[in-house]
């Protein structure tokens, strides 16, 4: 881990979420769920970005980084596995993209969940063809900076809602 303010990787959460709670989760309506907790979570601000096969259900890996740079987002997939949704709060709307169809294909090749970005995407045509769920503010042609600064597993804001590494993440 670097000494640099700014460049963290923070000890992971054990899981407190099993597969078998995951899969409880998968047949429930988001918007059912919303009502069970008095409707005070989650974000109207991103939408979907893929082709809708199912719901985005799993633990929230998160990652903060400054706009438009994915350098701790290539830590956060090449770490990440079965369950884990990338949470990234990237302090909302460009000018540049976070993730493209590279990088969505590193996250299917590691089985990730999904993806969850308080940012912009690329190749929204190419992403908009797969299965794996991805939400974001919005879409920028501009390619991703990879220079920092950004951290893992730390607590980050998704459009004001605070999302905890290990969290349940549903969409």
């Amino acid at each position: 881990m670097s000494k640099i303010p700014g460049f963290h990787i923070h000890a992971r959460p054990e899981a407190a979420l099993g597969d078998a709670l995951l899969q409880r989760y998968r047949g429930f309506p988001v918007a059912n769920v919303s009502d069970a907790m008095s409707r005070t979570t989650g974000t109207s601000a991103l939408r979907p970005f893929h082709r809708r096969q199912g719901p985005l259900v799993g633990r929230a890996l998160t990652v903060r980084t400054r706009p438009g740079d994915n350098l701790m987002v290539h830590q956060a997939i090449d770490i990440c596995g079965p369950g884990d949704v990338i949470v990234v709060d990237a302090g909302g709307a460009g000018p540049n993209a976070i993730i493209g169809e590279i990088m969505l294909a590193l996250m299917m090749a590691r089985g990730a969940a999904g993806i969850v970005i308080d940012g912009l995407i690329r190749d929204s045509d190419t992403i908009g063809q797969h299965g794996l769920p991805v939400y974001a503010r919005g879409v920028s042609h501009r390619g991703p900076y990879k220079d920092g600064p950004g951290e893992l597993h730390v607590p980050v804001s998704i459009d004001g809602m605070v999302v905890h590494p290990g969290d349940l993440v549903l969409g």
